[in-house]
């Protein structure tokens, strides 16, 4: 295997490591897209070198580093404009909290350091004499389709709970199918998911959500019952195999609602959910709002001023997910079109967008206050009825009229 799908910058890097008497190796996502045919965007590595001597060495050489995790042996060296994060080959004693060892000890040997990685398709290394050092049968594991652990899943997955979610999250992306142990495994242990923070099963969840197959990724989850203390309100989802009904939907929030919509869940518990997922309040609003105008229910909208409320409700984004929902249990219908036109039009759909603020009326000799707010609001619809009266004497007059 040749070098040259390596950035001259790495390849110079872990040729001056070679000279200085330390090994270099690319590790992790970098491997599995050169098997795929895809071009590497983040780079790992790992090498013998302990913290102290690489930064004998980045010093030496005049290359800037962070210490993004120095006390776990990881630098972040900075090399023509690539963030390169470098760890020392380690060994990990017995994990506490279902995802973080107590103990860690770096050491020499890269087939220790590969020992503890998680699946056979993550235990691989390249180095720049040697090629590829796969002592656990990654790439056979790759090229078959099989996602397998290293060593016993069942004590993999019961050091690092979110093991679990990783296992589903590589078999959907790279179209993998389970290893047996590996699978027994996960119906053992994936109760112990339960134990994470909610931030981290948000971040496995939107990445499996943003897939091409994200429908195969969430069958998969609710199959070994990962989401059942997160999401409880989806878990008759896969025995209905409601989960494998073609949805044609581009925006993760949207596959995120329709899934509650399957679920008839109520706006309050996917609102729910979300907060035990430390989903932020944009997102919490933006999924509300298309559950509350609940895209299963026909809706009479007959007028481009019916139109603009619903958009202005839903928001220029929301809006959007919104339709796409709306076709999946209506079609393409003639409210839906017209939604669609009044969307793309670019007229008023928020506050924000008015011709007019409070600072304009607060010159008008308007008193700051709740007052002020409510003049907006109806200045917002006074627009959304005709988008022509979005010009700032108008609306200045319409306000005198209101306030007499």
């Amino acid at each position: 295997m040749k070098s040259d799908w390596l950035p001259k910058s790495i390849r110079e890097l872990m040729e001056n490591f070679d000279h200085a008497g330390y090994e270099l190796v690319v590790v992790g996502g970098a491997i599995r897209s050169f098997f795929i045919g895809e071009k590497p965007t983040d780079w790992d590595l790992s090498t013998s070198a302990t913290p102290d001597e690489m930064l004998e060495l980045s010093k030496l050489w005049g290359i800037r580093t962070i210490p993004t995790g120095i006390q776990h042996g990881t630098l972040t060296w900075i090399v023509e404009g690539l963030h390169l994060e470098i760890t020392t080959y380690r060994i990990e004693g017995t994990y506490e909290g279902y995802r973080r060892p107590l103990e860690m000890t770096f050491t020499r040997d890269l087939k220790q350091d590969l020992a503890r990685r998680d699946f056979t398709m993550n235990a691989m290394a390249y180095d720049l004499q040697k090629g590829i050092i796969d002592p656990f049968g990654g790439r056979e594991d790759f090229q078959k389709k099989i996602l397998r652990a290293v060593g016993d899943p069942k004590i993999r997955l019961a050091e690092d709970a979110l093991r679990s979610f990783r296992a589903i999250r590589f078999a959907t992306r790279y179209g993998l199918v389970l290893d047996q142990r590996l699978e027994e495994a996960l119906d053992l242990e994936g109760e112990k998911v339960r134990h994470l923070s909610g931030e981290r099963i948000k971040q496995e969840l939107d990445l499996i959500l943003e897939m091409e197959d994200w429908k195969s990724g969430v069958s998969g989850l609710l199959k070994f019952r990962l989401l059942r203390d997160w999401i409880p309100v989806w878990s008759h989802l896969y025995e209905k195999e409601i989960i494998d009904q073609p949805m044609e939907l581009s925006e993760r929030f949207a596959r995120f609602a329709s899934l509650m919509l399957e679920s008839d869940a109520e706006p309050e518990e996917s609102d729910w959910a979300l907060v035990r997922l430390r989903a932020s309040r944009k997102e919490r609003e933006m999924i509300g709002s298309l559950l509350v105008h609940d895209p299963r229910v026909k809706r009479p909208i007959k007028t481009a001023y019916e139109a603009r409320c619903l958009v202005r409700s839903l928001g220029v984004l929301g809006v959007e997910a919104w339709l796409e929902l709306y076709s999946i249990w209506q079609g393409e219908t003639e409210e839906a079109i017209l939604i669609r036109q009044v969307a793309g039009d670019g007229t008023v759909a928020e506050l924000k967008d008015l011709a007019i603020g409070g600072d304009d009326l607060i010159n008008m000799g308007i008193q700051p206050g709740r007052k002020i707010g409510e003049l907006l609001m109806n200045c917002l619809d006074f627009v959304l009825q005709s988008p022509a009266n979005n010009d700032k004497e108008k609306l200045q007059a319409q306000i005198k009229k209101w306030i007499g």
